[in-house]
Parts: structure tokens; C-alpha cells; sequence
């Protein structure tokens, strides 16, 4: 048999000419298909095109690029290329053609793209493989060795050209400063504080950024601590080993620490609203100037500061962090709100060189009326503050306040009284009142969800700080009630100011000014039948169902939110951030379960220091001096993102983080889009930041990516024989269904996460 000439391409990679246009319809139906959706779907999302475009090359970009690597290495050993295709199945009509040897097309399915070799893949066995030098598995192994790993070695260069681009003319960065720290946190426990600079986390010490911290802690192993070095905002710097927390619920572990915000609010997506929570006291404020409303980039510059006198305005001082010394300091803003709680707020914005204000009526916080909830269990105790000092009253030897983690039921202190001295009148909060309470005590209920505002306006006058805390410890075998104890402890103003929040579904609330963390039960403690509730007492809340507002202001009811017993605070949040007057709730009651639907009420003796506006997070440009400096921050960004993709790959692994966290196409498709039409730079680190992370997958062991296939190339080298035909073809069929099965996992979690 004579010998083939291995000089084109098989006639199945060449255009077909079907008869008629009829015939070319029908063989060109699918791309058409795709084609005509993805302009459907620009025209019903409203998408501008240039973003699209800008998002599609870019996007285009990487593929290419991955690609191109191998067929520039393998031309370069002398491979017969048949097929270049950036994409899958046929070719988009009219984006096909051949040149020489190749066809080179661009596929209607967009999800990555192929090389196609003889001797390569479904055709590595035929005839020509065989007996063609120019055959892919006829190389040396070297040579294939290089080829395979050609195209993930050039999505690491373009990551770091696009970086090296990127930093040269100046890259937005979230600096490593505390923002904000969730309640009984492990940060939080070890006081940390708004405005503590981190200087280092584990061995990174040099450029930290907000960005590095979530991998570094997720990547941590489980149960130990990470080393951390901050410095406080009066320029102390301390060292802390946290052990990084994650609760059920949580995507991934967590050390409770939130990144700074600037005071820029927000640009939001185009027909969600102004940035402002739907019916706050931002949301409805009107410039007193011209009647707008608050826009995405307006800089907050002054503000309202005597609450004796609202409408007096001063210029916020600038952010002593701030090099450019163009922003205002966003501490102070956060302080000032909390001071004028209750009081109507003057906010000054610069929009584009006019100044505009607002003012912003009191915000108050929404409650269930008539409705208390029950005290739960001490969760965290701060470091160094009151309540890690208290001393036993009466017990000279009795233990220190015991706390409880969010899943150990039956355990830990139960807070019962406080009691504080009100000029000449001792006043106690209680749990329970006395039918025959002491001489010269004034009782009355707390509700544990207000119990650390009314302690904050008792100690803004106080002149005795002094504070006393009753708990009712656990059973024990001697004692089934339980018994009590008291504690003595002094009131820390410095607290109420530290930056204290209250983000996920576990989080505890607290007394700032005491240093004391305790959960709240979603059990109904009692009811006011005057308030006309549908609760009743002994009710155990088990799920909640907010309503959303789109933007014609039609509510809807949203997704009913699980709660375990101790999430009281959760349900008080959502009740918070609920865009109307009413809520769905599901109770256990009488041993079954009853729906009801509630109205809630904005309680006027209770003002909230949060008015609504939604900020940006803080950002510093880092822009390298030269070639030089580019070229180094580049290599450093790159060295980050890929050990960050194997930090958040291991702790996916070991399950650590929630695969929810995943992204695919469609997520990233979205992201290119906003992110293109917003800022062009940023856009070239988003295409940077995923040209590393298809570098470092593809090269992941996984049969049928390029890593799988560098394990059996590897395998030949050290026994200087190809791996069995049969674990070959076994592991591409294992590897294709793990992709295939991959592939709709993410895009059913893009869809979710889009649409739904």
C-alpha cells in the first residue's frame, strides 16, 4: 500500500457546500440557533454592545491565546495540524476557512476551543497515525511534553502581560484595612477593630492585600491557627493567632474581618435603582438643590455633626489613609451617624464637581410589635474587655462567664439581669420581673435584641459605669435548674465604636460596651395581646419568607430562610434589610406547623444609625514607577493568583469552602460584561485573573485536560513505553464524564445565581 501523503486535512474538516439554501439552513441550523439566542438575549437584558463586544474578545482572547500555544509548538516540532477552533461542534456560518494544511473555524459552542493533530485523540490509531513522521504520537516525548503544556504555558504569560499592562498604568486594589468585624468572630474575640490595619497573614508580609485574606484562611487546615500581624488604629502593631471559624451555613472559613468601605456609593446594574436600600431614608431623601435622587459615584464630602443642630454642615476630614488625599475619611462619616441616631442627617455629595444636599430623615428599627424573643446562651467573650475581667459578686471562687459555640445546646451561661445604677436609682433589666423586686430596684423586661442599645444610652450619661450581670449557668446533676451568678464589670465607652457587625445566619449579637456576645432564640418569650400579633407564646420560629421589590415598586414574596433555634439575630436582620411592612413566617406550634404573615413596625424609641446608603468598597490604585516595577508586580500578582486558585481548589477539596462559591461560563460571561463597561483596566486584570485560572485547571491531572494528559506522557518517560491502550481510553471516558458533569453543576449554579 502506497504511502499517504500527509499534506491536507481529511474532507470532513473542510466546508461543506450543501445544495440550496435550504440545505445549508438545515446544516447550519444549531449555530444559527445559538447565534439568534445570543442576540435575543442582548436585546431582552438590554446590554450595551460595546461592553459585549469588549467582554466577547476579551473573553475570546484566552481561548485563543490557550490554543495557539499548542499549534505554534506543535508547528513548531513538525506536527500535522488538521483543525485550529476556537469553540466546539460546527462552525458559526461564515467563520470557517482553510489555509494550507489547517482549517481553522470558530465553533458555535463556546466553551473553550481545540487543536486537532494526527495522531492525536479519536484518530491517534488509524493508518497515518501510524505511519506519518509528522504524527503527533510519533514525536519524541519531549517534544509532546511541550506541546501539551505549550498552550497552558501561554495563558500564563498573557495573565502576566495583561498584569504587567494593568499595574503600568494603575490597578485598583482593596487595602488590607478592617472595615468592619463580625460579632463574636475569632477576630473579633481577639479585639479587633475598624480601621486595624493587617501587615501580614502567615508568610505574606510584603503588599498585603483585603484579597489575600479569604484564600489564605480558607486554606488553612482545619482547627489550626493563622498568624496574623495588625496594627491598631493608634499605631500599635500586635500579633494574633486566629483560628479560622466556619458555621454550617458559612460558604467557607472565616476569621470575621470585612473589608473598609470608601465613601462612593455604588454604581449600580442598570434598572436596579439608585444605591440606596429600597425604602431607607437614603432612598427616599431628594437634593434639596434640583430634587435627584442619590446616584452611583456621588462622594459624600460633609455631613450634619451636632445633633442639637441638624442642619449645620462641616467638611468630613480626609482619609488619613488615603495618599491622594481626595477622599474623606469614612470612620468619621460612621461615627457621626451613630451620634445623630434619631436625629434628621444632612449629607453633602460632590457629583462631578457640584455639590448637592440631602437630608435623610431618622432611620428607626423594624420589629415584630407586641413580640419578644428568648435569650439564648453567652456565644463570645472579647479579649482584654469587661466581661473577660468581670469579677464574681459573693463567690470568691465561682468561674468566669462561660460561653457556648452556636451548635453545643445546653451549654453556657444564660444572661438573666443587669443591673446599672440611673443617678440615685439602681435599674435592673431582667429576663423576669420580681412580684416583690428589692427596695430601691426598678425592674423592667429587656428584649435581648435591644438590650446593648439601652445600655449604650444608660452609659452616655452614666457617671457610674459600673455594671453588674446575672447568668443562669447550665444543669448539672447536682443543681437541674441551673443555678446563678453574678458578676461586676466596668462599661468601656471605646467599645461602642469598634466596628461591630452582624453579617451571617449564626452571628450572635452583642453589649459593645461589655465585650459580651450572647445568642437570641427563636422561641416567642411573650406577647402583648394588645399589639394584635398572630404569635403566641412558647412559638418556635423555623423560617422566614421576606418579600422582594422590583423596580416599579411591585412586591413579591421571596424564598422562605431556614432558621435554627439560636438565629434570632438572623431573623431580626432580615426583618431590617425587608423592603416592605410585611413577612411570612412558619412557627412550630402545638407539636405542628402553622403560616402566618406578619406586619412589622418601625419602633420610634429605638433609632438605627444606618440610613441606607450603599458605599463602595475602598480601593488605593497601585501603579508601578516603571517596566521594572510593572514587570515585578505583575510576576507577584501572577505567583498570588495562582496560589490562591490552589488555596481555594484544596479547601473546596476538603470541603472547607461550599461548592456554591464556583463560577462557569455564564457567571464569568456576566462578570466580563459588567466589569468591561465599568472600567477598561480592571477588565484587563479580570482577563489576566482568568487566563491563570485555565492555566492552572488545564494542567489540573484530570484526563482530558492537558494535565491528564502530561500524567501519561510522564508514565511513558519513566517506563519508556506508552500506558495501557485500555487505562487510557477507560480514564478519557471517566475524565469526559467528570467534565461533562462539572460543567452542569456550574452553569446550574450561573443559572440560579443569574436568573433566579
Amino acid at each position: 500500500m502506497d504511502k499517504p501523503e500527509p499534506v491536507s486535512a481529511p474532507e470532513a474538516e473542510a466546508p461543506e457546500r450543501p445544495a440550496g439554501f435550504g440545505g445549508w439552513l438545515a446544516a447550519n441550523l444549531l449555530p444559527l440557533a445559538f447565534v439568534a439566542a445570543v442576540v435575543g438575549v442582548i436585546i431582552w437584558r438590554g446590554l450595551d454592545i460595546g461592553p459585549v463586544a469588549l467582554a466577547v474578545l476579551g473573553l475570546g482572547l484566552v481561548i485563543f491565546i490557550h490554543e495557539l500555544g499548542h499549534f505554534l509548538a506543535a508547528k513548531a516540532c513538525d506536527v500535522h495540524v488538521e483543525t485550529f477552533s476556537i469553540g466546539f461542534g460546527k462552525a458559526i456560518p461564515g467563520c470557517q476557512f482553510r489555509r494550507g494544511e489547517t482549517v481553522y473555524k470558530i465553533g458555535w459552542i463556546p466553551l473553550g476551543g481545540y487543536v486537532k493533530m494526527v495522531g492525536e485523540g479519536e484518530n491517534a490509531d488509524t493508518e497515518e497515525a501510524d505511519e506519518d513522521p509528522r504524527s503527533f504520537k510519533n514525536k519524541p516525548v519531549w517534544q509532546r511534553m511541550v506541546i501539551i503544556s505549550a498552550g497552558v504555558f501561554m495563558n500564563l504569560v498573557l495573565g502576566c502581560v495583561c498584569f504587567i499592562a494593568a499595574y503600568s498604568h494603575g490597578v485598583d486594589e482593596t487595602p488590607a484595612v478592617v472595615g468592619g468585624v463580625n460579632i463574636g468572630s475569632p477576630a473579633w474575640q481577639a479585639d479587633v477593630r475598624a480601621n486595624t490595619q493587617i501587615v501580614q497573614i502567615g508568610s505574606l508580609d510584603n503588599k498585603v492585600a483585603f484579597d489575600d485574606i479569604r484564600p489564605t484562611v480558607m486554606s488553612a487546615a482545619k482547627g489550626r491557627s493563622l498568624y496574623f500581624r495588625v496594627r491598631d488604629p493608634d499605631g500599635t502593631e500586635r500579633e494574633l493567632n486566629l483560628v479560622p471559624r466556619k458555621n454550617p451555613e458559612d460558604m467557607y472559613p472565616t476569621v470575621g474581618i470585612l473589608p473598609a468601605e470608601q465613601l462612593t456609593l455604588q454604581r449600580m446594574r442598570k434598572g436596579a435603582g439608585p444605591p440606596a436600600r429600597k425604602n431607607s431614608p437614603a432612598d427616599k431623601a431628594r437634593a434639596v438643590q434640583d430634587g435627584s435622587t442619590f446616584e452611583g459615584g456621588d462622594r459624600v464630602v460633609a455631613t450634619s455633626f451636632d445633633p442639637a443642630n441638624p442642619a449645620a454642615v462641616r467638611d468630613l476630614r480626609p482619609d488619613p489613609r488615603d495618599p491622594s488625599g481626595t477622599k474623606a475619611d469614612p470612620f468619621e462619616f460612621l461615627r457621626t451617624e451613630r451620634r445623630l441616631r434619631g436625629e434628621p442627617m444632612t449629607v453633602r455629595v460632590d457629583r462631578n464637581g457640584t455639590k448637592l444636599d440631602f437630608v435623610l430623615g431618622p432611620a428607626w428599627t423594624r420589629h415584630l410589635p407586641g413580640v419578644r424573643l428568648q435569650m439564648g446562651r453567652l456565644a463570645a467573650l472579647r479579649s482584654g474587655g469587661p466581661a473577660s475581667r468581670a469579677v464574681p459578686v459573693g463567690s470568691p471562687g465561682e468561674a468566669g462567664l462561660q460561653v457556648a459555640p452556636a451548635d453545643s445546646p445546653g451549654s453556657g451561661d444564660r444572661l438573666i439581669a443587669v443591673e446599672v445604677t440611673d443617678g440615685k436609682t439602681r435599674r435592673r433589666f431582667v429576663d423576669e420581673v420580681s412580684p416583690t423586686p428589692e427596695d430601691g430596684v426598678v425592674e423592667q423586661p429587656f428584649n435581648p435584641l435591644r438590650l446593648g442599645y439601652d445600655l449604650e444610652k444608660w452609659a452616655e450619661t452614666a457617671t457610674d459605669r459600673t455594671v453588674r450581670v446575672t447568668v443562669l449557668r447550665p444543669p448539672t446533676p447536682e443543681v437541674k435548674a441551673g443555678r446563678r451568678a453574678t458578676f461586676e464589670m466596668t462599661w468601656d465607652p471605646a467599645l461602642v465604636d469598634s466596628g461591630e457587625l452582624s453579617t451571617g445566619m449564626s452571628t450572635p449579637t452583642s453589649i459593645s460596651g461589655l465585650g459580651l456576645a450572647y445568642y437570641v432564640d427563636t422561641t416567642v418569650d411573650a406577647v402583648n395581646p394588645a399589639a394584635g400579633s398572630p404569635l403566641m407564646k412558647g412559638d418556635v420560629i423555623t423560617e422566614v419568607r421576606p418579600q422582594k421589590v422590583d423596580d416599579k415598586g411591585n412586591a413579591t414574596s421571596d424564598d422562605w430562610v431556614p432558621l435554627k433555634e439560636f438565629q434570632g439575630v438572623a431573623l431580626h436582620t432580615i426583618v431590617q434589610l425587608n423592603p416592605t411592612d410585611t413577612l411570612g413566617l412558619k412557627v412550630t406550634r402545638a407539636g405542628g406547623t402553622t403560616e402566618l404573615t406578619v406586619t412589622t413596625a418601625a419602633d420610634q424609641s429605638w433609632p438605627a444609625a444606618d440610613r441606607g446608603l450603599a458605599f463602595r468598597f475602598d480601593s488605593q490604585v497601585q501603579v508601578a514607577d516603571n517596566w521594572v516595577d510593572a514587570l515585578d508586580m505583575g510576576l507577584h500578582r501572577t505567583w498570588r493568583t495562582v496560589k490562591v486558585i490552589y488555596q481555594t481548589l484544596y479547601a473546596t477539596i476538603f470541603r472547607q469552602i461550599s461548592t456554591k462559591t464556583m463560577s462557569g461560563p455564564l457567571s464569568i460571561a456576566n462578570a466580563s460584561y459588567n466589569i468591561a463597561g465599568n472600567n477598561f483596566w480592571q477588565f484587563i486584570i479580570f482577563i489576566g485573573l482568568i487566563n491563570i485560572n485555565l492555566a492552572v485547571v488545564n494542567f489540573l491531572p484530570i484526563p482530558l485536560l492537558d494535565g491528564g494528559h502530561m500524567v501519561f506522557l510522564l508514565y511513558e518517560r519513566i517506563r519508556g513505553k506508552p500506558a495501557p491502550e485500555k487505562l487510557q481510553e477507560w480514564s478519557m471516558w471517566v475524565g469526559l464524564a467528570f467534565i461533562l458533569l462539572l460543567m452542569a453543576f456550574v452553569i446550574f449554579l450561573d443559572v440560579r445565581k443569574l436568573f433566579f
